[in-house]
């Protein structure tokens, strides 16, 4: 450790002040309120927290407002890109901040500064709103105030690790209460930093919701009585109760927790309406845990609709039937798999859905259906201005619903959750597939996936090939700008070809799917595209990368012309990607500005396929610095399995490849740790390993750093009717919780008389729709767990499991007397007809709901689970 040491002669004496280096690492700076790991968001005005050692020689608390930029002697700072922050206080292991309100959006740099000696720079993301609702500790339990409190308020921002606080005080329907948080975004009027804020109120529009029912707010501002701390005050719904969820607004911007005590998921159950048919799909708003929509089957002989639709109210236990024929939200969707009655409205508790049009509208329909899912009338019909065909999300955050206007300029009418008209936005014009680009003729192989990205302002660019027509030609980068011209246009280098990774051969060796090369764009606000090269004679890799100058305003007069610039960066001697599974993907690291891909010390081409016995695996990971073009190899401790892979935060995980049956579950984990940039493996109980090889099989949880993913274990299988091997049964061994920040693991095993749990379906998990997971507001996993068929006395069946993730134990969720499967019946063979599933998992309101069936495969309830 370095020691600075400061010596001067006053009065014939010697002083000395002995500085010590304040360590930190890059992980170190959090959001203070939610203690997000790194990278944390948090917004001007809101509060850091940085840890480390050596910060501080005692634990000091300021004593006075406006909060001091130093304190003790030698003098504790923090630097907020160069600017002194405030300190709430400083200690050996943490120092609280108070970020300057004046701070600008983006990527800072933090800096704890200890008599004069830095401690390591820490990445911060400001943005503009980011609430964070002031929990009790170790707890999502608001910490609320009803009524004066005398001695200041319990917040914990004045010590490393804060007593508990009373978050229970008593609440009840109608009463006015008060919760804190920080990072509302700035106030109306100018606070200095460190200051109080005498009432000031935030500039964005606030609004909250209590158990998906909206709040009646009296008051939001700055509290007289700690810097930076917005109070919000509101009435308690008629139907609030503890347990609720409170899902606040600043903006677009949210945060949530829990009033009350946090409680395990309870179980509800509504019997299914006899006026509803061959149930297919249930649907749930984002906030409102007690509202289902069910929906009969699409109709794709006659009217191309769904005619049969009802609505089921947990809380005041109705039900309503739809009157409307609803059409899908996406007509022109290339499967029926992505055909759908609802879209959500974001943020909000509202249901949205296009009915058939009154009139003819040739294909389109005149009428916007939207379900206020916590009104006692839910049911509203909006005429539009502009008739639509499709219907979308917003995204961001905003709560406007899209729909799309074919009137051939691209358009999108904005609708509000409450059926007000907000406006308009330019579309994207499509790109044709594959592009037609003048001069290019015959270039019709697309050899790298295409590159859309919001940050670019609508430009997209395309990698376009030599079609099997042409004997030659050099792959080729394509600019388009938002209505689909091209702007401008650039071959890959001299003697550079991108890589494209082998192709999946079916049972009869045909080539499956595209071959394209893996491409990535740059981030934190870099406009590259890197695409990965093997040289001519295929003896060296490369990053080629394509550096984008775009104009900033695109409908300037004259306009502003686009460029790209194109350098290529070798991989170092001895390292080649692992081009032996199709999908060679790269993998971010956060935290740095590095890309990472899998390598190996031998050049493949092949396929490797696991039903053969064979891994694609790599020895090692390049590094690629996208700020400096460094670029560096890595050895790992053992194979690391190309097919199974992922990242969380700042680590990167991989599955054992050294196994000695490639179909069989490892049972090691190899996290890389992208900071430090080293290995550490995780080895999991005998016969117990994790299924990481599919997205159905995996979940990430950014909040804790974690992952949890299918238990699987036990010998391998043979497909009796093709002989192919298979893995052991997916989930066999219950689930597997991963903290990949802290290297450790819990089981959580099956209760006796379980035989799996269900890994989900691909199709769900494209609509963020998972049969397991994790509600990190309580504190629970839960998966749907199956039950074999052992005979006439053991009928066998599904139900819910949630566990303790601090302790692993599990606890089954009852079913109604009739019920046997949950969410999708199980069996009856091919002749039995289509299974649906029922199925609906919307993690901001921390709830699930599903179908339970009977023997004979009827619907007969439909459940919800939350808190």
């Amino acid at each position: 450790m370095r020691k600075v040491y400061l010596l001067a002669a006053l009065g014939g004496s010697l002083c000395m002040a002995v500085a010590e280096e304040p360590q930190t690492t890059p992980r170190s700076a959090r959001n203070a309120v939610t203690m997000q790991s790194a990278p944390a968001n948090v917004a001007p005005g809101g509060i850091l927290a940085v840890f480390g050692t050596e910060l501080a020689a005692a634990h000091t608390i300021a004593e006075s407002y406006p909060l001091p930029v130093a304190l003790e002697d030698p003098a504790v700072e923090v630097l907020v890109n160069g600017v002194p922050a405030p300190l709430f206080f400083v200690s050996p292991t943490q120092v609280n901040a108070q970020v300057p309100w004046e701070t600008e959006t983006g990527w800072a740099e933090v800096i704890v500064r200890r008599g004069g000696v830095d401690s390591t720079a820490m990445p911060v993301n400001i943005v503009g709103i980011a609430p964070n609702l002031f929990t009790a500790a170790g707890s999502s339990s608001l910490i609320v105030q009803s009524g004066d409190t005398d001695g200041g308020l319990p917040l914990p921002i004045n010590g490393p690790a804060p007593a508990a606080v009373d978050s229970l005080a008593p609440v009840g329907a109608g009463d006015t209460i008060s919760v804190f948080a920080a990072g509302l975004g700035q106030p109306d009027s100018p606070v200095d930093s460190g200051a109080l804020g005498s009432g000031a109120a935030p500039t964005a529009q606030q609004r909250g919701y209590l158990g998906g029912v909206p709040l009646e707010i009296t008051a939001t501002a700055l509290s007289d009585e700690i810097p930076g701390v917005y109070e919000l005050q509101f009435a308690v719904p008629s139907s609030g109760e503890l347990g609720d969820v409170l899902h606040w607004y600043s903006g677009n911007p949210g945060g949530r927790a829990v009033l009350g005590a946090v409680r395990d998921p309870t179980v509800r159950y509504m019997a299914v309406p006899a006026e509803l048919e061959s149930p297919q799909r249930i649907d749930m708003s984002e906030l409102n845990p007690h509202f289902v929509a069910v929906s009969g089957p699409l109709d794709e002989e006659g009217d191309f609709c769904y005619s049969n639709v009802q609505l089921l109210d947990f809380r005041r236990e109705t039900t309503q039937t739809l009157e409307s024929c609803i059409l899908p939200t996406y007509p022109e969707a290339e499967t029926s798999g992505a055909y759908r009655p609802f879209e959500v409205a974001t943020n909000t508790p509202v249901l949205a859905a296009l009915p058939a049009a009154e009139g003819d509208f040739a294909g389109q329909t005149n009428q916007l259906l939207l379900i206020d899912t916590s009104s006692d009338s839910p049911v509203q019909t909006v005429t539009l201005t502009n008739p639509a065909d499709r219907l979308q999300s917003s995204g961001g955050g905003s709560p406007a619903l899209r729909l799309l206007r074919h009137d051939g300029e691209n358009l999108y009418s904005l609708v509000g959750p409450d059926g007000t008209e907000a406006g308009e936005v330019q579309g994207w014009t499509p790109i044709a597939n594959p592009p037609v680009v003048a001069g290019l003729d015959g270039f019709t192989q697309i050899v790298a996936q295409g590159i859309t990205s919001p940050a670019w302002g609508g430009y997209r660019m395309r990698f376009l090939g030599p079609g099997p027509e042409l004997e030659s030609g050099r792959a080729t980068a394509v600019l388009f700008d938002r209505d689909a011209n091209v702007v401008v246009r650039e071959t890959f280098p001299e003697g550079w070809d991108p890589i494209l990774p082998p192709r999946r051969l079916n049972a009869q060796g045909t080539p499956q799917g595209l071959s394209l090369a893996p491409s990535t764009t740059g981030f934190r606000g870099d406009r590259s595209v890197f695409v990965l090269a093997r040289s001519a004679d295929g003896t060296t890799d490369a990053i080629v990368t394509f550096r984008a100058a775009l104009p900033e305003d695109a409908a300037a007069e004259p306009p502003a012309s686009a460029s790209l610039e194109v350098s290529v960066t070798e991989f170092p001697a001895g390292s080649h990607v692992a081009t032996c599974h199709p999908q060679v993907r790269w993998q971010r690291i956060p935290l740095t500005s590095s890309l990472a891909i899998l390598a190996r010390s031998n050049v493949v081409t092949e396929f490797a396929n696991p039903r053969d016995g064979q891994i694609c695996t790599g020895d090692q990971l390049v590094l690629f610095d996208t700020s400096t073009s460094a670029i560096k190899a890595v050895p790992a401790p053992g194979q690391l399995d190309n097919g199974a892979k992922g990242t969380l935060l700042s680590y990167l995980y991989f599955a054992d490849g050294g196994r000695e049956i490639a179909m069989e579950a490892p049972e090691k984990l190899y996290v890389f740790d992208g900071v430090e940039e080293t290995f550490r493996s995780i080895e999991f109980p005998e016969d117990v390993g994790i299924a990481v090889a599919n997205a159905t099989q995996v979940q990430r949880f950014s909040e804790s750093g974690r992952i949890v993913a299918l238990a699987t274990g036990g010998p391998t299988r043979e497909n009796p009717r093709t002989g192919a091997i298979l893995p052991p049964i997916p989930g066999n061994r219950g689930l597997l919780s991963v903290d990949l920040d802290q290297g450790n693991f819990t089981h959580f095993a099956l209760p006796d008389e379980f035989q799996s749990v269900f890994p989900g379906q691909n199709n769900l998990f494209q609509q963020g729709r998972r049969t397991f997971g994790v509600l990190p507001l309580i504190g629970r996993a839960f998966a749907i767990g199956r039950r074999p068929n052992a005979g006439p006395g053991n009928p066998g069946g599904s139900t819910i499991i949630t566990w303790d993730i601090g302790t692993g134990e599990p606890t089954e969720l009852p079913v109604p007397e009739e019920g046997l499967f949950v969410g999708q019946r199980l069996g009856g063979g091919r002749q039995a007809g289509p299974r649906p599933f029922l199925w609906d998992y919307r993690p901001k309101s921390q709830t699930f709901a599903y179908g339970v069936f009977n023997r004979g495969g009827n619907v007969v309830a439909i459940g919800v689970v939350g808190p």
